[in-house]
């Protein structure tokens, strides 16, 4: 009888004061909860401006909303289906450390299922769950215990996956975690998505910006410029001015400005370009004249290093018959000849280091894919290729346009001496045998190889052209100096030691390239010699110099 008025007692007036206390809780939880979320938001939209940053500030208010070791977020890559981290972690060391991007499959692991189904995930043992991944582990060292995943999405579709590992003040993540998770992945899809759309309309910008220089500074093609380069009794003139243009010894630099057209258009013609691919020679002779004044009046990075780069691959087809042989299709070819005529349009004589430096607008609109200049080189290529008047390329086929624009694509970003790096060792495999089998491999070294052509040219060509780069480098170094940096040392003129510098670029990137050139072609091993006789000139030249400065160069 106690026991049943003790439990009417406790009903009646105990338990009502529990529940209104829990709910008093809860209220003041909820407030909480909402007043931190409504900071964080806050503090995000800041970061908007910057993904790489809003990221990073994303993972690190997940991380310490949850009170978690670690947040990894992954954004979906559209085109490829993948999970891409580019900053993997929250804890700024590892940043540090390691800045490469992680890529896992869209359907691999935790973070695939949660981007797959949308749902949240709270996994108390990882080890245990047949969905964790133990990839990411294996490549951290990070040792994970337990997850919280769940999904970032946008106003129509999953765009990315948070995943929280390991609770610091509890065994694992609780029910308060996953409604606060839940919560914030709101606030982090519509952070990401504005900040997706604030970087396009950057790029939109940028690009007009681009389009406004190129505007200012070039003008159209007159008429009659067009029709003075197909006039025959010129074009016959320059043909016999230089009998030797078709040889590799040949020096186009002697070439004068006006000449260099004509020469180009016998290219063209000498490779059967014009009458396989139906080129209208009007729209050539307008093409060629656009591109001449798509180069600005730098040192070294000007129509006349076009001019050099497109004879060599002119000379590399012709006399080694690339094309005759199989070893290349007409198309690349025509590609590849496009490709080093275009490969450095509008350059501004400053690399893409500086590039980034100086925050240019290149960089704004290029700089998250590398290879800021060349991009740019090719976007200016193909603005020249879609001109009405200078349509070389439109009686291709669609696949063959395609195609033809895929191969100009990567010649002129080959032509970053990064990307030819980044493929050495597989471009050391490449032989007689198995060229056919590597076209693509084949002429991005050939791509390269005209690039540095120079190098196998005569003693003064080398000696000439090494004055006119390292005037544009010293100028570069000015500016850089002025912003208050430290310059590299090649483009410092105060410690600069050029015939040193020469040394060691013919040592670790000309030599080690055309070694690979005559593996192939065996039969100019010449180029071999006269490298080493320009680095033997060039030692003659430091030894002077430490003679006469009395210290070593």
């Amino acid at each position: 009888m106690t026991f049943v008025l003790t439990f009417i007692l406790f009903r009646s007036y105990v338990l009502g004061h529990l529940l209104t206390a829990f709910e008093l809780y809860e209220e003041k939880r909820v407030r909480f909860q909402t007043q931190t979320l409504l900071q964080v938001a806050r503090r995000l939209l800041g970061k908007i401006g910057d993904l790489g940053q809003l990221l990073r500030g994303v993972m690190a208010e997940a991380r310490e909303l949850a009170k978690a070791e670690r947040c990894s977020l992954f954004l979906l890559d559209k085109d490829t289906g993948e999970l891409v981290s580019k900053v993997f972690d929250g804890n700024a060391v590892t940043q540090r450390k390691s800045s490469r991007e992680i890529r896992i499959s869209g359907h691999q692991g935790i973070a695939g299922h949660v981007a797959q189904t949308g749902k949240l995930l709270n996994i108390h043992n990882a080890y245990q769950h047949p969905l964790f991944y133990k990839g990411i582990d294996e490549q951290t060292g990070f040792k994970t215990r337990n997850i919280l995943c769940f999904p970032i999405c946008d106003e129509e579709r999953v765009i990315g996956v948070a995943q929280l590992c390991n609770k610091i003040d509890g065994f694992h993540f609780d029910k308060c975690d996953e409604e606060t998770a839940t919560a914030f992945s709101v606030y982090c899809g519509i952070s990401i998505m504005h900040s997706m759309v604030h970087k396009r309309v950057q790029k939109a910008e940028a690009r007009y910006k681009l389009s406004q220089e190129l505007l200012l500074f070039h003008m159209k093609v007159p008429d009659i410029d067009v029709r003075n380069c197909l006039n025959s009794t010129y074009l016959h003139s320059a043909e016999e001015k230089f009998p030797t243009f078709d040889t590799f010894e040949f020096c186009p630099r002697d070439v004068d400005e006006h000449s260099s057209i004509y020469l180009c258009i016998k290219m063209f013609k000498d490779l059967d370009f014009i009458a396989l691919f139906k080129i209208p020679e009007e729209k050539l002779a307008r093409f060629l004249l656009l591109v001449q004044k798509g180069y600005r009046n730098t040192p070294y990075h000007n129509w006349f290093h076009a001019f050099s780069v497109a004879h060599f691959s002119y000379v590399c087809m012709k006399n080694l018959r690339l094309m005759e042989r199989g070893i290349i299709t007409k198309l690349q070819g025509l590609s590849f000849l496009i490709s080093c005529l275009c490969h450095d349009l509008d350059h501004r004589g400053f690399n893409n280091s500086y590039m980034t430096q100086s925050g240019s607008q290149l960089a704004r609109l290029y700089s998250s894919e590398g290879s800021i200049n060349e991009r740019h080189h090719l976007s200016q290529a193909i603005c020249i290729l879609n001109d009405p008047g200078s349509k070389i390329l439109d009686s291709l086929s669609t696949e063959q346009f395609m195609e033809s624009i895929d191969y100009l694509r990567e010649l002129i970003l080959a032509t970053d001496l990064a990307n030819h790096f980044r493929i050495f060792k597989q471009l050391k495999t490449l032989n007689p045998e198995n060229i056919v089998d590597n076209q693509r491999m084949l002429l991005s070294l050939l791509m390269t190889c005209c690039d540095l052509n120079d190098q196998i040219k005569m003693w003064t060509t080398v000696h000439s052209v090494a004055e006119l780069v390292y005037t544009e480098f010293f100028a570069q170094g000015d500016l850089e100096r002025q912003m208050g940096l430290n310059p590299n040392l090649m483009m410092d003129r105060k410690k600069a030691c050029i015939p040193a510098l020469q040394i060691e670029f013919l040592d670790t990137v000309v030599t080690p390239t055309f070694e690979i050139f005559v593996q192939i072609f065996p039969e100019k091993s010449d180029f071999l010699q006269t490298i080493s006789i320009n680095r033997e000139h060039w030692v003659e030249v430091k030894e002077k110099e430490t003679t006469k400065n009395g210290s070593s160069c």
